[in-house]
């Protein structure tokens, strides 16, 4: 009964993502890319529930609180994009259809590529910390009915909630989901939502070999094939391929892989489309949603972004891209500078009302 479940709980993700990413990416007098909208809709997703869950976990309000509030915003969200862009959804299902029937091989061999890491993924045995606390979190959460109140690790209660996974609200998420649905905890966070990350870390290296071998499907496809190649071959500790494919659903994982990719990918088409606008726009969307992930990202997301725009920046001589470039950094930094403010004792956010 597990496989029907994850892939029904794959299925509903991508179909959210769709529906947040539809009202950003679809412009104007353009076809819908809806690889594009489901990558961009995921940072979406987490950003709005990040400003939805801090107030909730704040307030020491319950779970249940928040499942009752959400729920509703994103079945509004997927309602509204249903009725806005269905046909668009529609026609981009039809140029999808077409084109595997023009390639069928192609397609075929895109399908195992990926379905080979998922399952490799969703097999894996994982014994480090991190892992059983994305695990036991979530259980916690749920069982408790609260929001990160009590030690996943020992069940006691915590007088004060630890800055390090505060701001990261992405597996509280989980937690509502298994709440609403009565999914496990452990098959929500290692199967589905480690299936989720592995699809949509291949969609941004799709779309990557889209922008380099434009027109060359052999080509595009050998691209994702040598990508699965070196993510196996490459497990060394503390590599993103290592995380990739053993801690999955791990918000170290999602930053290391999707979100570093897909900063990259945005960095590509700045470059070679030239509307700055809408790209600076997604980019500090990727940039803050990737904070609410993880809190690795307060440090690697701004030093890549900055790697990669400050030399084009001077090499265009287009300083006025400075603004955007800092305004994108700057979630990352606060964020960092907030934990480095808590280990220093300069604030506290207690687990109870303080009156």
């Amino acid at each position: 009964m597990q496989i029907p479940v994850i892939v029904l709980g794959v299925i509903v993700n991508f179909i959210i993502y769709l529906s947040f990413g539809s009202f950003l990416t679809r412009k104007k007098g353009e076809q819908l890319q809806p690889l594009f909208a489901v990558i961009i809709g995921f940072f979406a997703y987490y950003s709005l529930f990040f400003f939805v869950c801090i107030p909730f976990m704040k307030l020491y309000r319950p779970l249940s609180y928040l499942t009752r509030v959400w729920v509703p915003v994103v079945a509004l969200i997927v309602i509204l994009a249903a009725v806005f862009h269905a046909k668009s959804w529609f026609d981009a299902a039809k140029r999808i259809f077409g084109k595997v029937r023009e390639h069928p091989v192609l397609f075929l061999l895109l399908v195992v590529i990926v379905s080979l890491q998922i399952f490799i993924v969703t097999t894996s045995y994982n014994f480090t910390l991190d892992a059983s606390y994305y695990v036991a979190g979530v259980a916690t959460n749920v069982e408790t009915n609260m929001i990160n109140v009590y030690d996943p690790f020992t069940g006691a209660w915590q007088d004060h909630f630890e800055m390090r996974y505060f701001f990261a609200t992405y597996p509280v998420s989980d937690a509502v989901v298994c709440q609403l649905t009565g999914i496990p905890a452990l098959i929500q966070t290692k199967s589905i939502m480690a299936a989720t990350v592995i699809i949509q870390t291949n969609l941004v290296y799709f779309l990557i070999a889209k922008l380099l071998f434009e027109g060359k499907g052999r080509e595009q496809v050998l691209m994702l094939g040598f990508m699965f190649l070196m993510n196996l071959m490459f497990i060394t500790i503390y590599t993103p391929s290592l995380f990739l494919f053993t801690r999955t659903y791990e918000g170290k994982a999602i930053v290391g892989n999707l979100s570093v990719m897909t900063v990259f990918y945005l960095f590509l088409l700045a470059v070679k489309e030239k509307k700055s606008r809408l790209y600076w726009l997604l980019l500090f969307l990727v940039c803050f949603g990737s904070t609410t992930v993880s809190s690795t990202a307060n440090m690697l997301i701004p030093a890549e972004v900055s790697v990669l725009y400050l030399p084009h920046i001077v090499m265009t001589k287009r300083y006025r891209d400075l603004i955007p470039y800092a305004v994108c950094i700057l979630p990352g930094i606060l964020l960092a500078l907030a934990f480095v403010a808590y280990v220093k004792g300069y604030f506290v956010f207690y687990t109870y009302p303080v009156w």
